[in-house]
C-alpha cells in the first residue's frame, strides 16, 4: 500500500488509505501551520466542503473532528464546487479544507487545504508532512466534542 501524497493539487490517495486516522493526522498539522503563520486562536473557524463522491461525507466529518480537537470551529459548507469554497473562504477571511477527488478514479479521494488568502503552497505541504509523520507515529487522541457550525 502507498500512503496519501501531495500532488499537483492537494493531498490524494486511495479512500481506504485516506479515511480515518490518516485524515486526522493530516488535518491537525494544517492547523499547526495556520497557528504559526496566521496567529489563529481558539474558536476561529475553518470551512469544510466536499464534492459528491460517496466517500466525501465521511472524510469531511473526520476533518471536522480534527479541526474541533485542535480548538477551532469546523464550519460545514456541504457539497459545493471547489472554487466556490475557495472564494467563500477568502471572502470570510477563513482557512478551508475541501474533500474532493476531482478527476481521479472513484476509489480515491483527496484534501485541498486553503489559507484565508488562497491554496497552500509547497512549503506548507512540506511542513504538514513533517508534522504528520510525528503525529502518525506518536498516536492521537480524539475528543468527543463536535463544535461544528454550518456555512
Amino acid at each position: 500500500m502507498s500512503s496519501p501524497k501531495f500532488e499537483t493539487s492537494g493531498l490524494r490517495g486511495l479512500v481506504d488509505e485516506l479515511a480515518g486516522v490518516p485524515t486526522y493526522t493530516y488535518v491537525r498539522p494544517f492547523r499547526a501551520v495556520l497557528r504559526e503563520d496566521e496567529a489563529m486562536i481558539p474558536d476561529d473557524e475553518v470551512l469544510i466542503g466536499r464534492d459528491l463522491r460517496a466517500s466525501s461525507p465521511l472524510i469531511a466529518s473526520q476533518c471536522a473532528h480534527a479541526i474541533a480537537d485542535a480548538g477551532l470551529v469546523p464550519v460545514d459548507c456541504g457539497a459545493l464546487p471547489t472554487p466556490a469554497l475557495a472564494l467563500t473562504a477568502m471572502r470570510r477571511g477563513s482557512p478551508a479544507i475541501i474533500v474532493t477527488g476531482s478527476h481521479i478514479p472513484d476509489d480515491r479521494n483527496g484534501l485541498k487545504f486553503y489559507r484565508a488568502t488562497g491554496e497552500i503552497d509547497k512549503a506548507d505541504e512540506v511542513r504538514i508532512l513533517m508534522l504528520q509523520a510525528t503525529l502518525a507515529t506518536a498516536g492521537y487522541r480524539r475528543s468527543a466534542k463536535s463544535g461544528s457550525a454550518e456555512c
